[in-house]
């Protein structure tokens, strides 16, 4: 695949990364809570902090992809957070597992593409 094109969507995950990750801290847009057992589990989250730890590592992941600097570390994190993302909304909020479904195929896409510089780090 052209290089541009996975700079690109580095430049564009990682973006997108930032913005969810301050979302879990300034809340411009609501975080949804889901019915049911998923609802508990997102509350237990805010109320914890955990959250907001997921926030922060968000915006450590993203701003690793955007300076281009520590790509295999922003990857492993990035794709840990979207992975459970998918997995949590595939269980518990069906409607909301585009968006995580789509950074993780993004994220595993730049995994794919940056395997050499992974393998290297490893």
């Amino acid at each position: 695949m052209s290089s541009r094109i996975i700079k690109a969507v580095q430049i564009i995950l990682g973006l997108f990364m930032i913005v969810i990750g301050f979302n879990k801290f300034l809340v411009f847009t609501e975080i949804p809570s889901p019915p049911g057992d998923g609802g508990t589990l997102m509350q237990i989250y805010i109320s914890s902090g955990f959250l907001q730890l997921v926030g922060a590592l968000e915006i450590v992941g993203g701003l690793g992809l955007l300076i281009n600097r520590v790509v295999p570390i922003a990857l492993i994190l990035i794709t840990a957070i979207m992975f459970n993302a998918t997995v949590f909304h595939l269980l518990h909020d069906f409607s909301g597992v585009g968006p995580a479904a789509c950074c993780l195929g993004l994220s595993l896409l730049l995994i794919f593409s940056n395997r050499n510089r992974l393998l290297n780090f490893l």
